[in-house]
């Protein structure tokens, strides 16, 4: 194809081995996977054999970005893809701020990373200049300060994504940090630090992306901007003082949402957002007796560290319980369980895991590994709340029935897609609750309908419906990744603007196409979705994922009552005809959970028996010579 409009044309290549940096087209990816993680798992798939484990030099690190990283308007972000050290499988991580567009300004779409650095270096990207250099002085230090520190050497324009000693250490659940406190997880700080690669600084030497019809641009934007104008902003209702807050907004949003940046009074200032910014203040508010600013400096240590605040939320979740069951006690392990909730018990968990000191080595290898350790009393205090990959079940089975089919087929939280469900549902009850919402019973099986293909989708009393729905919400939000367009905007899933308050599933295609240049519908864009879906599906295959075997949930889905959710503790959900219904104190239902799996295995064209992808759908989605490696390693029904 001739290259679309949208792109920056290049995608820089840097071996840290030898020092060898060149450049491929984006061009000979673009066509059948558009951007974002659909380029990033066709290059996995080509590159990153499944013999290797995370921390192998040849292991890839692909920090990439979409179409609409860099045009104003849309709320675009940026992603990391690389095989995780958690589980030594394909995994991802998105982030918003700054770094992706400023990627797309110094002229390249993504920047692929592999090898191994003889020394500790960071990569400086200065528009068409690339260098890598000595991160000596840099050696140990937190990531905020290595970002700081490069952007007082190198200028303040410069944007910089970074990991903190558990990167340098390799723990495996370490984050990357970029400007805005933009954070990405599923251990791939780690893979960075095995790289002796401490960070990534850039600066564009442009501003600007060019689009394929300006005109179109503009009234999408505006378009947008109204959609969005007159809907509320979710405020966590736990900052110490919100005169201290004040609105973040990624590049070219314009828009916002929930981020914030808090000025806390110890002179600590930083991303105030989401779990991250409440995983301490339980423990916090029941320590000292009153909310204060101790669950936010503690978001704060986790950042410099390169910690990722949900592996830590659920590690704390099981020291307390072994603390309480006299497994595990203060001089055992050096760490103040007694002092659970303090600022001095969560400085010194983060430094002994990140520094691998004591004990804190052990919990560097992630909760799940500790706990094997330990033996069969310490595995048994984390079978009812955490996930193989060690984040606490939200927006579960139990709650949605729809995502326990996500969980089961994701190598990590699949919190875009648990959103897509979840958020409605949370309007849904301000509606049940008489404060004026929109979201009405009506109103949620209209979008069922329209985005999720029954209106029966949206009753939660039942598991019919649920396996279509969950192929179209997989298949929308594969391409909402290829674009990378933010998730706590997209998809315009309801509106206050049309009569009956259905949100237009075709923007996302409408946005690409005019960015673009490419004649695309909603179907089509879909399309990418599935075939993206689909390559991850076959990389996690030739990893070692046996289908139906694996597609499955932890135990405590089918045997321990649901009781209560984030967001909705009374576990409140659409019922039948939209009544009100609660699936507090249920559980899944097995046998329907596998039913729900030969159905969802039909229409997604894959063998209902053994969950193994088939020829003929491969070769639907252009995967032919995937097919072909697939049937050679028998990984095909």
């Amino acid at each position: 194809m001739t290259q679309s409009k949208g792109y920056a044309g290049n995608i820089l290549r840097v071996n840290l081995s030898d020092g060898s940096i060149q450049k491929v087209l984006t061009e000979d990816y673009a066509d059948p996977f558009l951007g974002g993680r659909g380029i990033a798992a066709k290059i996995y798939w080509d590159e990153v054999s499944p013999r290797i484990d995370a921390f192998d030099p040849e292991n890839r690190l692909i920090l990439i970005t979409g179409p609409v990283a860099g045009v104003p308007g849309f709320a675009a972000r940026w992603q990391v893809c690389g095989k995780s050290p958690i589980h030594d499988r394909f995994s991802y991580c998105n982030l918003g701020g700054f770094w992706g567009a400023e990627l797309k300004f110094a002229s390249y779409d993504g920047l692929v990373v592999y090898g191994k650095a003889d020394k500790p270096s960071y990569l400086w990207i200065d528009d068409q200049r690339v260098e890598i250099r000595d991160a000596a002085h840099l050696v140990g230090k937190g990531a905020l300060y290595c970002r700081e520190k490069l952007k007082e050497e190198l200028g303040k324009s410069v944007r910089v994504v970074a990991v903190g000693p558990a990167g340098d250490n390799m723990v495996s659940f370490a984050n990357l940090v970029a400007d805005n406190d933009a954070t990405g997880s599923s251990g791939l700080g780690a893979v960075m630090g095995s790289k002796n690669l401490k960070a990534i600084a850039v600066r564009g030497g442009r501003r600007g992306v060019e689009v394929a019809d300006p005109q179109k641009v503009r009234k999408l934007r505006e378009r947008f901007r109204l959609e969005m104008k007159d809907r509320p902003t979710l405020i966590l209702p736990s900052i110490v003082n919100p005169q201290r807050a004040k609105k973040d907004v990624c590049y070219g949003c314009g828009i916002g949402c929930m981020r914030l940046t808090y000025d806390g009074q110890s002179g600590v200032k930083g991303k105030f957002m989401c779990q991250s910014s409440i995983f301490y203040q339980v423990r916090a508010q029941r320590y000292y007796g009153e909310l204060n600013e101790v669950p936010f400096e503690a978001t704060k240590l986790c950042d410099d560290y390169g910690v990722d605040t949900h592996a830590i939320e659920t590690m704390i979740m099981w020291l307390s319980r072994c603390y309480q069951a006299k497994l595990l006690t203060d001089e055992q392990i050096g760490i103040p369980l007694s002092r659970l909730g303090s600022k001095e018990f969560i400085e010194t968990l983060l430094r002994k895991v990140s520094h691998r000191e004591g004990f804190g080595d052990l919990l560097a290898r992630g909760t799940h590994k500790a706990a094997e350790a330990l033996g069969s009393k310490a595995r048994e205090l984390l079978s009812d709340y955490i996930t193989r990959t060690g984040y606490n079940c939200i927006y579960g089975a139990r709650l949605y029935i729809t995502t326990g089919l996500f969980y089961a087929m994701e190598p990590r939280l699949p919190i875009q897609q648990l959103h897509e469900i979840s958020m409605l549902v949370m309007m849904w009850q301000m509606a049940a609750a008489g404060m004026g919402h929109y979201m009405t019973s009506e109103v949620m099986r209209a979008i069922a309908k329209r985005f999720w293909g029954s209106e029966i989708a949206a009753d939660f009393s039942t598991y019919e419906g649920k396996a279509l729905a969950a192929a179209r919400i997989q298949d929308r939000q594969y391409a909402k990744e290829c674009l990378i367009l933010c998730d706590f905007l997209w998809p315009v899933i309801h509106s206050a603007l049309s009569e009956d308050h259905v949100g237009d599933p075709t923007l996302e295609s409408q946005v690409c196409a005019a960015v673009t240049g490419r004649d695309i519908d909603e179907q089509g864009l879909y399309k990418i979705g599935e075939r993206v879906f689909n390559l991850q599906r076959a990389i996690l295959a030739r990893e070692g994922h046996k289908g139906r075997e694996h597609d499955c949930l932890e135990e405590f889905n089918f045997t321990i009552p649901l009781k209560g959710d984030f967001g909705n503790p009374n576990c409140i959900v659409p019922g039948k005809d939209g009544e009100v219904f609660s699936r507090k104190g249920m559980v899944v239902e097995r046998e329907k959970f596998e039913s729900m799996k030969d159905e969802y295995y039909q229409i997604r064209g894959w063998d209902v028996a053994t969950g193994f992808q088939k020829r003929a759908k491969l070769e639907e989605l252009s995967l032919g010579a995937v097919a072909e490696k697939l049937e050679n390693k028998g990984l095909l029904a």
